[in-house]
């Protein structure tokens, strides 16, 4: 087998050296830094030098060196690969589907269930850019809210406030192609002022704004820069399957095709980022834990919820609606304020509004009241609410007895999602209605009136959250504020499993942020080994 030594780390890296992309993070020339040697067995490159993604099952080499790891290639790994990439860090970026499409490696995602109803299967996506590859394109960062602790929350909140992601919301946008990282009915013009509700503080509701990507595929939109950079070897349908440690530290990667043939990674910094889901399953399939010192590896599933609560009779004109402003791709929510979260006990939950068509039950007079000075009512809109679930230690992923094709043990999910838990939000819905009806915004009719009501007619969101939660002390958590794992010197987790608080915001933005933060710290601590 032909062996290949690394090419000189301080070359210009492909696109990421050749041209401007637009994005964060792609453009500008690579420098030279430690460790850049990288060991390929095995063929890597096409005749004639040119870069290329290598499918694992058609040339395999048998090991592998590099400065970073990382196991996964949806947006969290994709973004961090590119990134460290830019700092001239050598990377390896394994993926288990394929290039366009995930083969046999789809069914390792299939599993048990016990609680709550939950599609594993058709909830993931697995090959290059992960679930972005039916990502609905929702952006927005988490409230400042979401960072910080609550009494009435069984566990604790991000081990950092949001200021620290910050800048790395605006480098996200850019990943995601979004044009604006303003997220405030103000920054929307005075269009939308006149066309929302008149949410006075008093009323403990405020309007905030989602906006929305192409959406972007990251496999697809930044294949041709994972191709193309000299720094980066990204290997399809290889599946992880086992790390090799030694004292507090990960040593080498061992992956895997479906097909039997096996390759040793080795690095200095090692990257787990293939899902809320997988990265708990993959952990639990090791033969000492990593992260599990207070058996929180798995615990604490979460994905948002939610239902259609009521109908609203109010303005024709409202501007809610993704669409209904002339030029800008953006949707319109309420939520409340951290003040009425804390005082009720209840959820930072968001209400959502769309058209519907007039409701038959109501009588003539309704629509001839006469609200907003003088305007008539002429709006039906239907309600719906995306909810905040809460870090329940007893909603996990834990292991079954059956094997995959690959010889690790199964998913079991236990989604606890408990019939209390829509308390609060019905609550906080009756405090909504009672605000807009007092103010003389609206009139609203219940459609289901109790927790037990709610819990029937469930939505989910597909967002697999909190399973290797980040932490402030080893007590509370799997990683720390970095997504290291507590007792491991250089294994780190990236994606959604990382958060301890979620809000009602998607997750996508959050995690690309994350993913360029991660690329930064890991640079970092390579050049201090120098």
């Amino acid at each position: 087998m032909v062996r290949h030594h690394g090419r000189a780390c301080g070359t210009e890296s492909g696109a990421l050296g050749r041209r401007a992309r637009g994005r964060a993070g792609i453009r500008g020339r690579t420098r030279r830094g430690p460790g850049c040697k990288i060991k390929l067995v095995g063929p890597f490159e096409e005749e004639g030098g040119a870069r290329v993604i290598r499918d694992a099952l058609t040339g395999l080499p048998a090991e592998i060196e590099a400065d970073v790891c990382i196991c996964g290639a949806g947006p969290a790994g994709i973004v961090s690969a590119l990134e460290l990439a830019r700092r001239g860090r050598r990377v390896v970026l394994v993926e288990g589907g394929g290039l366009d499409a995930p083969g046999d490696a789809q069914s390792v995602y299939d599993g048990e269930l016990s609680g709550r109803p939950y599609p594993l299967l058709g909830s993931r996506l697995r090959w290059l850019g992960g679930t972005s590859n039916h990502w609905g394109g929702w952006v927005k960062p988490l409230d400042d809210q979401d960072f910080r602790d609550k009494p009435h929350y069984p566990m604790p909140a991000w081990p950092f406030g949001p200021e620290e992601l910050r800048p790395w919301y605006a480098e996200a946008a850019r990943w995601c192609e979004i044009d604006s990282v303003e997220y405030t009915p103000e920054s929307l013009g005075r269009e939308a002022h006149r066309r929302l509700l008149g949410l006075e503080q008093s009323t403990g509701f405020t309007n905030r704004v989602f906006r929305f990507s192409p959406p972007t595929r990251f496999g697809r939109r930044y294949r041709d820069d994972l191709e193309q950079s000299e720094n980066i070897d990204c290997l399809v349908n290889l599946n992880a399957v086992e790390l090799t440690e030694g004292e507090d530290r990960v040593h080498a990667l061992v992956a895997r095709t479906v097909s039997g043939q096996q390759c040793t990674i080795r690095a200095r910094q090692f990257v787990l980022a293939m899902g809320g889901i997988e990265n708990a399953r993959f952990l639990l399939n090791q033969a000492s834990v990593p992260g599990n010192h207070a058996d929180l590896v798995g615990r604490c599933f979460m994905d948002h919820y939610g239902f259609t609560p009521g109908k609203m009779l109010s303005s024709s004109n409202l501007a809610y609606e993704r669409g209904s402003l002339t030029g800008q791709d953006v949707m319109l929510v309420m939520s409340p304020t951290e003040s009425l979260v804390g005082e009720g006990e209840l959820r930072n939950s968001c209400i959502m509004l769309r058209a519907d068509s007039p409701d038959s039950l109501l009588a003539p007079e309704y629509w001839e009241s006469q609200l907003f000075g003088g305007e008539q009512l002429g709006g039906m809109h239907g309600i719906g609410m995306i909810n905040e679930p809460l870090p329940h230690r007893q909603s996990r992923i834990t292991l079954s007895d059956e094997r995959d094709m690959l010889g690790m043990r199964r998913t079991h999910l236990h989604w606890h999602l408990p019939k209390t838990e829509f308390e609060p939000v019905l609550a906080l819905f009756n405090r909504w209605t009672t605000a807009v009806s007092r103010a003389g915004l609206a009139r609203v009719r219940h459609l289901k009136d109790s927790a037990p009501e709610l819990s029937a007619h469930v939505g989910i969101g597909y967002h697999h959250m909190g399973t290797t939660r980040m932490s402030a002390a080893p007590e509370y958590g799997v990683s720390d504020a970095d997504g290291r794992c507590w007792d491991r010197d250089n294994l780190y987790l990236a994606g959604s499993s990382l958060f301890p608080h979620v809000g009602y915001s998607n997750p996508t933005l959050t995690i690309v942020a994350l993913a360029a933060r991660l690329a930064q710290h890991l640079s970092g601590r390579l050049e201090s080994y120098a």
